[in-house]
């Protein structure tokens, strides 16, 4: 990453590979006091998961999404059901690395990937699970991505992360607090031990073998002291 920023600095722009939502926050937090230097993540259209590192030269550095993104849309036969799964599979067999694909779309059904490979995918990827398949490249631009989640509120003594986990997953504080200090839990897709550590807005909590959350407000005191907070809990 402080190559691509350096080779940035000299040229304007510069781009990584795809990276996973973890390794994307710990790039942000590495750049994040960078004055020569301005990050972007991008995975080709808005909310996307897998995501590449933009590194700017703030005087002249721009970029467009066409240059650093291949939107290949997926044909199958109505009957076929192909999933996620599948045409990640059948990628990977073509000697594709992780890295070179973002994410893989249900719907429209379509998958993202570095520009130079795009041609070579849309030759040889012809079948995914039992489906047999073709692809194209999409012109326009996908649509953002709607976050689907079920909403909760409660009052809580602060917005600590047990205290959070609490809520979104509806068991008591102190199995919570277990879980955390079990390392079950990442807080904004890092691992975190302690319960007692402050969540903001925003922020997004995964709990193994339960699901992800998101705290998606933090309101104000209640009459006795307590703060109103909405947990937003992913389907």
């Amino acid at each position: 990453m402080d190559d691509l920023a350096k080779k940035a600095v000299k040229i304007g722009c510069a781009a990584s590979r795809f990276l996973t939502p973890a390794e994307a926050q710990a790039t942000m937090n590495y750049f994040k006091r960078r004055q020569d230097v301005n990050v972007v993540f991008d995975g080709g259209y808005e909310g996307a998961e897998r995501v590449r590192a933009v590194f700017l030269n703030p005087d002249w550095g721009e970029y467009e999404r066409k240059a650093l993104f291949c939107v290949m849309q997926i044909h199958a036969a109505p009957q076929d059901s192909v999933g996620h799964r599948d045409i990640l599979g059948a990628v990977m067999s073509l000697g594709v690395e992780r890295a070179a694909i973002g994410d893989i779309i249900e719907t429209p059904a379509a998958l993202i990937c570095l520009p130079e490979l795009g041609v070579y995918i849309a030759e040889n990827l012809t079948k995914a699970g039992n489906a047999s398949i073709s692809l194209t490249e999409m012109e326009s631009e996908l649509s953002a991505k709607a976050e689907s989640y079920s909403t909760k509120t409660d009052t809580v003594a602060s917005p600590r992360l047990d205290t959070i986990v609490s809520t979104a997953f509806g068991m008591s504080r102190g199995k919570a607090a277990e879980i955390i200090a079990a390392g079950r839990v990442n807080l904004n897709f890092e691992p975190c031990t302690k319960p007692s550590k402050e969540v903001g807005e925003g922020a997004v909590l995964s709990v193994r073998g339960l699901g992800r959350a998101r705290l998606l407000e933090i309101g104000g005191m209640s009459k006795k002291g307590r703060t109103f907070i909405k947990v937003g809990v992913y389907r």
